[in-house]
């Protein structure tokens, strides 16, 4: 082979590896940032969690899920905000004007009709109805419960997981639970889980949802169902996806069954930059079921509250 064949071939694998990394990086970056790992006194000053203000100063929102310029927030109070501004650990937020319903009745895409992804098939039988559940930080824990935030690949989470498995059997709805480790908790965790979300929609379920807990003040999860104690429940929505007003519907209409059947029970709905996985599927979910200071306990009782509202929204 000539000198001047060798030198193009060179110059061409070069090209090629510079893009491959380009791409990577490009992907890393695009790809949603990952809740910051809590420390075990749930309690301290220096738990890691972002403060959301309105534009007169009063505190909308806490949460451990990072958050950007131009996310929104859907209260429990269904006022609808977005994000205008983010300094370190706190956030400005003003009433987003919106024409967009906050009821019942906004459409969700069939997911009988919708285009699969090149992983989907269709050789699982037909249900009558049927959800999937997962776990990205599979690590999550309740710290009264477990002595400790995080327990690396056997997380509180999947107890969480298989109580809203159960509830949601006992009304006929089938489930399935993927029990796989996605960690370390690290930027990768939903590249990894991603592989477990397609896995799971080869059963073409009703729903897909992702189970974790947030970091921040156990004050804001903290509630009571007929005076028994209960951790709120957060519903997260990933913007940077085909799917986001299906999602965003969806989330909307099981916040407000629960609205009407557990009061209080729902601290809103996150619309946070990425896309969460839930590019795969037209009603795929984050629930956050409480936060690390949440007892386990708690966390069980307020995801069979959910799945009544899941119920009603399904049957």
């Amino acid at each position: 082979m000539d000198t001047i064949s060798k030198r193009y071939i060179w110059i061409f694998f070069s090209i090629l590896i510079t893009l491959m990394v380009a791409a990577y990086i490009i992907n890393t970056i695009s790809s949603p940032q990952l809740k910051p790992q809590p420390g075990n006194d749930f309690n301290s000053d220096k738990a890691a969690y972002v403060t959301v203000t309105d534009t007169q100063g009063n505190i909308i929102l806490q949460t451990g899920i990072p958050v950007a310029q131009d996310d929104e927030y859907i209260s429990a109070e269904d006022i609808h905000y977005v994000i205008i501004s983010v300094k370190g650990n706190k956030a400005v937020a003003k009433v987003k004007k919106s024409n967009v319903s906050l009821k019942p009745g906004n459409k969700v895409v069939n997911t009988a009709s919708i285009s699969y992804p090149r992983v989907i098939t269709t050789e699982a039988p037909a249900r009558l109805h049927h959800m999937v559940i997962y776990h990205t930080h599979s690590d999550e824990s309740y710290v009264p419960s477990s002595g400790k935030a995080s327990k690396p690949g056997n997380g509180d989470v999947y107890e969480v997981g298989s109580v809203l498995a159960e509830a949601l059997n006992k009304a006929g709805i089938s489930t399935s639970q993927s029990e796989s480790n996605h960690g370390p908790h690290d930027i990768n965790a939903y590249h990894r889980s991603r592989r477990t979300v397609a896995q799971l929609l080869k059963e073409r379920p009703d729903a897909c949802f992702d189970i974790h807990r947030d970091s921040a003040p156990l004050s804001a999860y903290s509630t009571t169902n007929n005076g028994i104690p209960v951790s709120r429940v957060m519903i997260v929505v990933g913007r940077s996806n085909p799917y986001n007003n299906s999602n965003l519907a969806y989330a909307k209409q099981i916040k407000s069954a629960a609205d009407e059947l557990h009061p209080g029970l729902m601290r809103g709905i996150f619309i946070g930059k990425g896309d969460y996985n839930q590019d795969l599927y037209p009603t795929a979910l984050i629930f956050e079921v409480g936060t690390e200071g949440n007892s386990l306990d708690t966390a069980n009782r307020s995801v069979r509250l959910l799945a009544d509202a899941i119920i009603g929204v399904t049957l």
